[in-house]
């Protein structure tokens, strides 16, 4: 029997995305003056300081879970694109996030740049 992360992964890989994108296993985000993590298998939450969000720090969520469970984060080149299970509650979906509002990201197949 499989590990769940492991079937999340699994999903998260063969979820439909453009040519030239990757997928992810997690992103901290800047979005409406809030800090969010999304991670797969999860619902996203707001967070309370980036150090936190990434795992990092010792402080708890900020917030009550936002939104539906995430099931794919794919990096294109034009944003991150954060796909939610529907109804994805008050998220568009997919959620784009612009690369400038990221503050970290975990890739499922290593820490190179997205594809030029």
């Amino acid at each position: 029997m499989s590990k769940p992360s492991t079937d999340v992964e699994h999903i998260a890989r063969a979820f439909p995305s453009p040519k030239d994108s990757r997928p992810a296993r997690s992103v901290v985000y800047h979005c409406g003056g809030h800090i969010y993590s999304a991670i797969i298998g999860k619902p996203r939450w707001p967070c309370d300081d980036a150090r936190r969000a990434a795992g990092r720090g010792t402080g708890i969520r900020a917030g009550l879970a936002s939104g539906n469970t995430v099931l794919s984060i794919v990096a294109t080149r034009r944003a991150v694109e954060i796909w939610s299970r529907e109804p994805a509650r008050d998220w568009p979906n997919p959620s784009l996030v612009s690369h400038d509002a990221v503050l970290s990201i975990d890739y499922l197949d290593g820490p190179e740049a997205i594809a030029s």
